[in-house]
């Protein structure tokens, strides 16, 4: 049983789930890559695949780190039915599952967009 279940874990993985993750992952990038421009308080956007880290700065030249920001949008995020991570001192982690659609992926951004512009 238990190698039936992994062997089809990995059929998965091989055939549908790392091809999501790459597609959603893209997208979610493309979009959080204009984040810098629209957001003084994000210094950095940064990942690969479904794992990506939005760097929160008190200052875009300097990139001095604001981790008191990250924790309040870490926050904002929770109480909206986002669940992101803190990474280091300054970043936020994204980190879905591999079977993230691009719908789930769009309304995540949206929640993180509309935390930092509340925060």
């Amino acid at each position: 049983m238990c190698i039936s279940a992994a062997l089809a874990t990995i059929e998965l993985l091989e055939n549908e789930l790392i091809e999501n993750a790459a597609r959603v992952g893209a997208h979610i990038k493309a979009r959080l890559d204009e984040f810098p421009k629209r957001f003084p308080v994000v210094g950095d956007v940064r990942g690969l695949g479904l794992m990506i880290g939005i760097e929160l700065v008190r200052d875009q030249q300097t990139k001095e780190r604001a981790p008191e920001l990250r924790d309040r949008v870490v926050q904002m995020c929770f109480e909206r039915g986002l669940l992101v991570l803190g990474a280091g001192q300054n970043t936020i982690r994204l980190s879905p599952p591999l079977v993230i659609t691009r719908d789930q992926a769009d309304h995540a951004v949206d929640t993180i967009e509309e935390c930092l512009k509340s925060a």
